[in-house]
């Protein structure tokens, strides 16, 4: 004997009212603006730390807020980038030239208080 889940649960797309298809069609909207938004702002953040990794007179005390910049701006657009669906990250990172040490630290910025 076979048992079938409600019909509720398989309804297709397109019986949708058309409030709720607009409300789908404004959520994805929204998510790739933000997306778009961060990596911006990641790719801001790569320049800052590259600059300041290219200046002769830079010590490790003015690289670190720049990767710890980078580092955080990494992590919003991989969150992002998990809610609109886009799970490979690795060919991403290797597209926007991520530096390794970047990779391995993403995460929220901890330090910005002090």
């Amino acid at each position: 004997m076979s048992v079938r889940p409600p019909q509720i649960l398989h309804k297709p797309k397109n019986d949708e009212d058309p409030l709720s298809q607009a409300l789908q069609n404004e959520i994805l909207n929204e998510k790739a603006a933000t997306l778009f938004r961060l990596q911006k702002r990641l790719e801001t953040a790569l320049r800052k730390l590259d600059a300041a990794r290219a200046d002769a007179e830079s010590t490790e005390e003015t690289i670190s807020p720049h990767l710890a910049e980078a580092c955080e701006a990494l992590w919003y657009v991989s969150i992002q980038r998990e809610m609109c669906g886009l799970r490979n990250s690795r060919a991403y990172y290797d597209e926007l030239c991520v530096p390794p040490d970047v990779r391995l630290h993403m995460g929220p910025n901890i330090r910005k208080g002090s």
